[in-house]
Order: structure tokens, then C-alpha cells, then sequence
């Protein structure tokens, strides 16, 4: 029987003949290694007929059937998933993402959040969460840093696991405790239990922030894989400022208020979470069963004993085909791991230094930095920018409301515009880690600029212009800086290296910056009541960091050169 020599298999996986892959041109017999013609395509009909239909059927057939060969090629076993093609699954986790951060920007909208009261005079009457259980904007802060925190700790253990178990049931599971969480915030009795509430919902969270991003990476086409994250990160700002929209309306709502806008987002998530559980696993390159000695960094799954086996096997076998000696070669050291188990202590172990090794690579670790200072900026206007912006210009917006309605169009307008930006930028210049860093740097550097204008002005006209302008550069930054996380690693050290940076930028950025956002507003006005100037001189003071994380990108992309 004739074989292609791309593949160790003599047919194609999915049950067709080598010959619906036109494109390969080496195939061989085992006998004779003269190449074969391949067969004359038939003539499409000209008229439309059940004919013509049946053939257009076929014709997608046979190039999505290309379409997964391609990637097999390239590293990939076998997908499962009868509803897979690449852009459905960027598809469904732009959905993912949109629902996600839909919350991130409901529990930031003036309207949910509202405010505590006070006996000062012109304190407006409590309202919202914060009217509800009695608490500051210190405390409302923390809130925030309880999400954060779940988070930071959900992410290193989902990207451990990912290098055992599939990373698409992990995002499911990660999901399923999402929806849960986001139920329970509609029903907390009180602050500590919303406080621990917001905890779980980022540690669902982080099974979706670890590994959706490698997913679009592998799958994404040659040559538009800035473009494919940018339309993924552009659902974050969307998500964002459709969360102030619909928290604006839900939680303003006479009959409804905050705990409806949190139980709608549940029952949103619900039926995204039951297809995920119900679907074929879908593979990753460099972890679980697609792992290959050249992507992985350590050999976490198994012990000493068989590690050298099992690198070689990968190498036979890189592309998911290989003979059945390497497949019954793998199996028995997959049934060895099984019956021995992984102790805590030896995960902890390889997680450690698999942290390790990411250390070793000093682009990922500057670009981390320059992201943590730019997170620190952008986590401070999420969550107080529509509190921010009735405070300063509450004549011209009115209510809180139309405050949320107003910085969620200006956020859709920005987020929408410089996150396509980005990835077309990259993708034009060439997709490579400093042509990335350059973008970063650029738009960092504006960004500042015109934000610190936009705060210094007096007239809302001009505010609305200056800050449209500076989130649209600010928002730039967030497909090119994830593009350099993903291509400054290994492969299989991408799960990992998204945790981290999670950890990193979370922790040392938006986490803090929140709570001494608040604790610096208190200090200005000094127990009394706060002034639009106060809010001002804040809002210029923690902007400077878009300028410190310009700098550190500049620099790390002087260091990167043209690298790949």
C-alpha cells in the first residue's frame, strides 16, 4: 500500500486515503520510492443542483480534513472533536472571554458597586454593594484583591496539571467553578462570604487566563497568529466595558439590582461550561499527550528511570503517528505512572524548577516586568473609572449610570480599535519578539502622554477626546506583550509561562494598586469629603507607570533584536 513520508501511517487518521492531501508531494511505496500522481481533481459543476451541493459538501469535507492533517504535521495528534475547525474554537473562547471579563467589568460599574454613604456633607446616600454591607472604598478594594488573589493562586496549579490531564476539560472545570462562584456572589448573606465568593470566581478564572492563549497560538495560520491573539484580547476590553454597561442597567434597575447582574452571568456561563464537558478533548502542543522532547522543558508525568525513554519516543513520534513499538512503548510507561502515582512533593518539585527555567530566559522575564507596570495603570482605571469619572464630571454625566454607559462606549471604541491595532502592527512588520516589544514600547509612550492630558482638563469634551485617544494607545500593548510571553519560551513551557505572568502582573500589579488607589484618595482629602481635584491628582500619579513600562519595553526590544 502507498504511504505519505509526512506521516508514519498508512492512511490518513481520519479514515480517508493519503490522496485527498494534494499538497504533499513525497509520497512513496514501501517497494518503489518513485513518487505517485497524484489524482485529477473532478470539474465543479456549473449550475447549482443537489449535485453541486453535494459536491461543495464534500469539497469542505476534504479541506478540513487538510486543514487537521496540516496541524498533525506540525506537531498535533489526532483532534476528536467532530465541531472542531481552528476558528470555531477562537470562537468559542472568545465567548469565554467576553462572559469573563463581562464580570471583572459588572463588579467595577458605579451601579453595582455603588457607594457607602457618610455623614459628611454632600456624601451622596449609600447605595449598591458597598450601601448594602456597610463598607469603605479601602474594603471595596480588597474585594477586587480577593478575585485577584483566587487567581494567582488557580493559575500555577491548573498549568501543573496541564502536563497530566487535557487542557480543554481543565478550562471546563476551571469554568464549571466560575459559574458556581458568580451564583454565590448573587447570594452572599455578607461581606466575608462575598469576599470569598470573588476568591473562587478567580481561581475558575485561572484555568482560562493559563491555557486558552497557547490553544490560539497553535492553532492560529502562519503569518496571522498577532492578529488571531489580538482578536482574542480584544474581547477583554469589550468585556470589560460591556460589564459597565450591563451592570449600569441591571444594577440601576429598580426591581433588580446587583445580586441580578452576577445570577444572569452565571446562568450565561452555564451552557458554555455543559458543551465544553460534553466535547472530545481538544490536543495542545508541548503538554499531555502532544508533548514532544523538543517542546517540553522537563519531563514532569515522569520519573528518572523512564525519562530518557520517553524523549526518544517523542522524537520518533513527534507528529502523534507513530509505529506501534513507540506507541506500546509509551503505553506501558503511561500504565508504570498510573499505578506509582505523583506525590505532591515530587509536583512541587518539578514545579519549581520549571519556574526555574523560565527564569533562564531574559526577554520573557523583562517583558513580564514592563507588563506588570503597565497592568498596575490599566487595573487602576477597571476598577475605579466610572467611579472616577462621575466624581470628577458629575454635572455632565448626571447619574452613575450614564457614567457607566459613557466609559463603557469610550472603552468599546478604544479597546476595540488598539487591540486590532496591535496585532495587525505585529503581523505587518513581521511576527517577531522585537518587532512586538517595539510596538509596546511605542504605544506605552502615548499612551501616557495623552492620558496625563486628559485628566488635566477641565471640560468633559476634551477629557472624552484626550482619554478615547490614550486607551486606545494603552490598549496596543495587550496583543503584542501576550504574542512575546508565547514566543519568548519553549512550546510546552507556554501554560506555565502564562500562569507566571498572571502571577507576576496580578500580584504586583493590579492587586495592590487598587486598595492604594483608594488609601490615597482617603489621604487627599484627609477625612473630609473628596474633591474633583483629588481624584486628579491620583489618576496623574498612577498613570506614570505606562511611561516606566514603555521604557523597560524599549529596552528589552533594543536586547531582542529581530529574534523569532
Amino acid at each position: 500500500s502507498l504511504r505519505c513520508s509526512r506521516f508514519d501511517s498508512t492512511c490518513c487518521p481520519w479514515g480517508r486515503c493519503w490522496r485527498v492531501r494534494p499538497w504533499c508531494t513525497t509520497s512513496t511505496s514501501p517497494t518503489s520510492p518513485s513518487p505517485a500522481p497524484h489524482p485529477p481533481r473532478p470539474p465543479r459543476p456549473a449550475a447549482e443542483s443537489p449535485t453541486t451541493r453535494r459536491g461543495l459538501q464534500k469539497s469542505r469535507a476534504k479541506t478540513e480534513i487538510r486543514d487537521r492533517a496540516r496541524m498533525a504535521s506540525d506537531g498535533f495528534v489526532r483532534v476528536e472533536a467532530a465541531w472542531f475547525t481552528p476558528s470555531r474554537l477562537l470562537l468559542l473562547f472568545c465567548l469565554m472571554s467576553l462572559l469573563i471579563y463581562l464580570d471583572r467589568g459588572t463588579m467595577s460599574s458605579a451601579a453595582v458597586s455603588g457607594n457607602p454613604g457618610g455623614d459628611a456633607p454632600g456624601s451622596p446616600p449609600p447605595s449598591g454593594l458597598q450601601g448594602e454591607f456597610g463598607i469603605s472604598y479601602y474594603q471595596y478594594g480588597w474585594l477586587q484583591a480577593a478575585f485577584m488573589i483566587g487567581l494567582l493562586c488557580g493559575s500555577p496549579v491548573f498549568s501543573a496539571l496541564a502536563k497530566r490531564a487535557n487542557p480543554f476539560r481543565l478550562i471546563a472545570v476551571g469554568l464549571g467553578t466560575w459559574t458556581v462562584a458568580t451564583m454565590a456572589c448573587a447570594t452572599s448573606p455578607n461581606y466575608p462570604s462575598l469576599f470569598l465568593a470573588r476568591t473562587l470566581v478567580g481561581v475558575g478564572e485561572a484555568s482560562f487566563c493559563a491555557l486558552a492563549a497557547p490553544f490560539i497560538d497553535d492553532f492560529a495560520p502562519r503569518g496571522k497568529k498577532a492578529t488571531w491573539l489580538a482578536c482574542f484580547y480584544l474581547c477583554i476590553p469589550l468585556g470589560v466595558a460591556l460589564g459597565f454597561m450591563y451592570g449600569g442597567v441591571v444594577g440601576g434597575a429598580p426591581r433588580m439590582g446587583w445580586r441580578w447582574a452576577f445570577a444572569l452571568e452565571s446562568a450565561a456561563m452555564l451552557p458554555v461550561v455543559m458543551f465544553c464537558a460534553s466535547s472530545a478533548p481538544i490536543p495542545m502542543r508541548g503538554v499531555g499527550g502532544a508533548s514532544s522532547s523538543s517542546s517540553t522543558m522537563t519531563e514532569g508525568a515522569e520519573g528518572a528511570e523512564g525519562a530518557d525513554g520517553a524523549e526518544s519516543d517523542d522524537d520518533d513520534d513527534a507528529n502523534g503517528y507513530g509505529s506501534e513499538q513507540n506507541v506500546s512503548r509509551r503505553s506501558r510507561s503511561r500504565r508504570l505512572n498510573r499505578r506509582s502515582g505523583v506525590s505532591s512533593k515530587t509536583a512541587a518539585k518539578e514545579f519549581l524548577r520549571d519556574a526555574a527555567e523560565l527564569s533562564r530566559h531574559p526577554i520573557y522575564v523583562a517583558t513580564v516586568c514592563g507588563y506588570v507596570a503597565y497592568t498596575a495603570v490599566i487595573g487602576v482605571y477597571a476598577v475605579w473609572g466610572p467611579k472616577a469619572a462621575y466624581a470628577v464630571f458629575s454635572d455632565d454625566l448626571r447619574t452613575p449610570s450614564r457614567a457607566d454607559l459613557t466609559l463603557g462606549l469610550v472603552t468599546v471604541v478604544a479597546g476595540a480599535g488598539g487591540t486590532a491595532i496591535g496585532g495587525v502592527a505585529v503581523d505587518r512588520l513581521g511576527d517577531s519578539v522585537g518587532n512586538a516589544l517595539r510596538v509596546c514600547a511605542v504605544s506605552g509612550a502615548a499612551g501616557f502622554i495623552l492620558l496625563e492630558l486628559a485628566f488635566a482638563s477641565t471640560a468633559f469634551p476634551v477629557f472624552l477626546a484626550f482619554f478615547l485617544l490614550g486607551e486606545t494607545a494603552a490598549f496596543v500593548t495587550q496583543a503584542p506583550i501576550n504574542a512575546v510571553v508565547l514566543w519568548s519560551v519553549p512550546p510546552g513551557a507556554r501554560p506555565l509561562a502564562c500562569s507566571m505572568t498572571t502571577v507576576a502582573i496580578h500580584a504586583l500589579g493590579d492587586v495592590p494598586t487598587p486598595p492604594l488607589f483608594g488609601a490615597t484618595l482617603q489621604a487627599l482629602a484627609g477625612g473630609g469629603a473628596l474633591e474633583p481635584a483629588h481624584w486628579r491628582v491620583a489618576l496623574c500619579a498612577f498613570t506614570t507607570g505606562l511611561l516606566v513600562s514603555a521604557g523597560v519595553l524599549a529596552r528589552t526590544a533594543t536586547r531582542a533584536g529581530g529574534v523569532g
